[in-house]
Parts: C-alpha cells; sequence; structure tokens
C-alpha cells in the first residue's frame, strides 16, 4: 500500500473488517468513540491510522474525515452493522465518496416504509399496519389477524420482537410500551426461513449465498414464543430451482424498490404455503456466522467484496474453485455450574467439522441465553452434500458430554437437561433518529465487534 492507495474508513469495526480490507490494498482508518473497547482495540492495532470520534455525531464525523476529500485517492465509509451503515451513507453523500443513496439504506432501515414499497411492486404482500401509539395496539393487532408479529419499526438484530397469539397477549405488551412505541404489526409467516446475501454495484444486485436458517420453529414442539431464536445456518440451502428462483426475485425485487445502489444486503425470507414471503431487508452483511459460513462454502470474503467494490480495486478471487456446503450449530447449554465438557477432542478431529468453540469457561456459571443466539458455543463444518453435512454436525454435536455441578440444594422442579443437538409507512432520515438511540446501536455493534 502507498499513500496513494484508496482509504477505507471504518466504523467501530472488528478486526477481521481491518484486514479484509487490508488485504485487497485499502488504507484503513478505523473510527470509534472509544478506541480502548476490547474488539475495537484489536483492530486499531491492525489499521493503518485510528481516531477517537463519537462517529454518531454527524458534524463530529465530517470534521474528523473531511480532508480526505482533498487526497488524490478514492475513500469512502463503511459501516456493516444497523446504525453504522445508516451513518456511513449520509457522510458518503455529504463528502461525495461512493458508496450507496442514503435514502437507500433509511428504506431498509424502516421496515414499515420498506413493508409498503415491496407490497406494492411484488405479487408477495404482508397484511401489515403501523402503531405509534401504545393504546392502539390491541385495535392494530386484531385488524392485522392472529397470530401476528410486533416489533420496532427501525429495530435490529431480533429485539424486542413479539408474537402475539391473541387480544390478551396484545394487550399484556401494550401495557408495557412507552406511549408512543413506534412499531409495526405485521402477520405471522409461517414456514421455513432463509437469508439471502448480496452485493449490489451500480443497481445491479448478484445473490452471493442464499442460506438456511434453524431456530425452535423447527423443532418438533418447541415453544413458538422463541420464534426468534436463530440455533444454526446451512449454506447454500437445499432448495428446489423453483423456490430458489422465487427466492432470488422477491430479493431483487426488494432492492429495486429500496433504490439499493451498491454494497452488501441481507434480505430474510420466509417461504410460506403461498411462495417467498419478505421478513425484511438490511443494506449491511448479515450475522459474522454467515460470513464466516460464505468463505467456508465458496472461499469469497463479503468484507473484501464490498470494499473492493467501493473503492475500485480489484475484486478478491474466491479461494477455491468447486463450491461446498457448510454449516454452523450454536450450543445450548444446561442450567447450573459447568464443570467439564468431554467429547471435545473427539468432536473436532471428525472430518468435516472445521471450528468448535465452547465460549463458557469451565468452572462458571451458564448464562441464561436470553439473546437471538444462544450464545454458549458453536460448531462449524462443511461437506460434499448436504445430507453429509447435517450428518457430521449431528455427530459432532452427540460427542460432546456437558457435566454439571450437582445443585447445592434440592430444587423443587429441576429444569430438564437441554440437548446440545441443533437441528434445529413514514420514512425516518438520520437526523431524525433520536440520539440516544444511535449511541446504543453503537455500543450494541462494538460488543458485537468484541
Amino acid at each position: 500500500m502507498t499513500p496513494q492507495s484508496p482509504v477505507a474508513v471504518l466504523l467501530s469495526p472488528r478486526p477481521a473488517v481491518v484486514e479484509a480490507a487490508r488485504r485487497v490494498g485499502a488504507r484503513t482508518l478505523v473510527l470509534a468513540p472509544d478506541l480502548s473497547r476490547p474488539g475495537v482495540r484489536e483492530a486499531v492495532a491492525l489499521a493503518d491510522q485510528a481516531i477517537t470520534v463519537d462517529w454518531t455525531d454527524h458534524p463530529q464525523l465530517m470534521m474528523a474525515i473531511g480532508h480526505l476529500t482533498n487526497l488524490p485517492a478514492r475513500a469512502a465509509v463503511f459501516g456493516f452493522a444497523e446504525a453504522s451503515a445508516l451513518i456511513a451513507a449520509r457522510a458518503n453523500e455529504a463528502l461525495r465518496f461512493p458508496g450507496n443513496p442514503h435514502a437507500a439504506v433509511a428504506y431498509l432501515t424502516d421496515k414499515a416504509a420498506l413493508r409498503g414499497k415491496v407490497n406494492q411492486l411484488t405479487g408477495a404482500p404482508v397484511r401489515f399496519e403501523h402503531c405509534d401509539r401504545a393504546a392502539h395496539l390491541v385495535a392494530v393487532a386484531e385488524r392485522v389477524g392472529f397470530p401476528c408479529v410486533a416489533k420496532p419499526r427501525t429495530g435490529s438484530g431480533g429485539q424486542d420482537v413479539h408474537l402475539l397469539r391473541s387480544a390478551a397477549d396484545a394487550s399484556d405488551l401494550a401495557a408495557q410500551l412507552a406511549g408512543e412505541p413506534a412499531l409495526i404489526v405485521e402477520e405471522f409467516l409461517d414456514g421455513p426461513e432463509f437469508s439471502v446475501e448480496a452485493n449490489s454495484r451500480a443497481g445491479e444486485h448478484t445473490i452471493l449465498a442464499v442460506t438456511r436458517k434453524y431456530g425452535p420453529r423447527d423443532i418438533a414442539g418447541a415453544d413458538i414464543t422463541e420464534h426468534q431464536r436463530t440455533t444454526g445456518y446451512d449454506m447454500p440451502a437445499d432448495l428446489d430451482e423453483d423456490t430458489r428462483e422465487r427466492i432470488h426475485q422477491l430479493v431483487v425485487a426488494t432492492l429495486n424498490a429500496a433504490g439499493q445502489r451498491s454494497g452488501l444486503s441481507q434480505t430474510e425470507v420466509i417461504v410460506t404455503a403461498e411462495g417467498p414471503r419478505l421478513i425484511e431487508s438490511h443494506a449491511h452483511p448479515g450475522a459474522t456466522a454467515v460470513h464466516d459460513l460464505l468463505r467456508l462454502a465458496t472461499g469469497i470474503d463479503l468484507i473484501a467484496l464490498s470494499v473492493a467494490s467501493a473503492l475500485g480495486l480489484p475484486l478478491p478471487e474466491p479461494a477455491f474453485g468447486e463450491p461446498r456446503w457448510a454449516g454452523i450449530r450454536f450450543l445450548r447449554l444446561p442450567s447450573g455450574l459447568l464443570e467439564a465438557v468431554e467429547g471435545v477432542a473427539e468432536a473436532r478431529a471428525l472430518a468435516g467439522v472445521r471450528e468448535l468453540e465452547i465460549a463458557v469457561p469451565v468452572g462458571s456459571h451458564v448464562p441464561e441465553a436470553t439473546s437471538r443466539v444462544a450464545g454458549h458455543g458453536y460448531v462449524t463444518a462443511v461437506a460434499d452434500s448436504p445430507q453429509e453435512l447435517e450428518a457430521v454436525l449431528r455427530k459432532a454435536l452427540d460427542t460432546l458430554r456437558p457435566v454439571m455441578a450437582p445443585p447445592s440444594a434440592p430444587a423443587a422442579a429441576p429444569a430438564p437437561p437441554a440437548a446440545l443437538s441443533g437441528a434445529m409507512a413514514r420514512e425516518i432520515p438520520l437526523a431524525d433518529v433520536p440520539r440516544e438511540m444511535l449511541r446504543e446501536a453503537v455500543k450494541e455493534e462494538e460488543h458485537t465487534a468484541a
């Protein structure tokens, strides 16, 4: 890299993001409110330069990077999560850097605005209504029909998503909400769920992968109230050609409806009995686990591809030629004090297993799995067919044997042991988004980076 190399401005990135940008030949400038935070600190050590700045404050951000407009080299701002993607788009537009239009990212951030547009432009409408007052929630839910889902119009990461089975559920939720919650209430879509990764250049959208997403709804007898927790992914999804093509068409129509012009996107789809239906779409890649699976399955590095595309650098070649199947299953340990996990070495040694991690230290209590992903660990594997992939993942999980300390006092109703097996429209411009909401999003992104 030289002083004339293009500059990638990275907002609170993970270390892997910095590595990917440097790998395609970009100079890297890391911006974060606190450069010493875990995760960000490691990214700073890999970067060419770093600046402490609250990038949720647009004037501060412009002061920090405005000088880049005077450089002969191309520059662009990158955000790879909900809040940072929106802020990066506004900065790129203000400085006339390459990037996605701010309006497109705003549409993909506002679920109600996007839903309205997609309903008009496709043959796959989904019933929905806005709900801007908690007192109106019961009536809105009744008009949409039960079961239905209530979620924030600008939320992300599966946070604060509620399944409402009845008017009683809606009434209970309304009592917990602020007076003006800004929700979207939409029909519950029943069927298998898929995540679609795409890259856009000059308004042309390339589908990179369709991933099967697993959760409690895939397990017989599972409580539907946990429908949002992810338990695993398979890539590519094992689909017939007609279903795959209909998913592709829905995703392209969604991105066109939003005005997506460039960069990465992730679109979530449910394949119902009537065909694919949109859940939501985002102007940033999906979960880190999906990035990793794409690299394992196809050799494509999403971040490297995005940076190279925006900065006019040579596009990276896939790490290998022949695609394969890749999958991940998240582990959910029993509650209590973890004394050991037996069988780890044997599971790691299985043919096809690429990585296996137990996130809970031995000797500590297993935390409650309250996030969208049960974060007690994971196993990833590759195989030559979807059937072989499922067999490898299942065998690895079945090989693991958690050893829990006996309870210190008799429990009235001990919980059954948990299985480790994982088969499991108003537009809102950035200027109108409350600063505290953006700051909380930054904290969440930096926590994810760690």
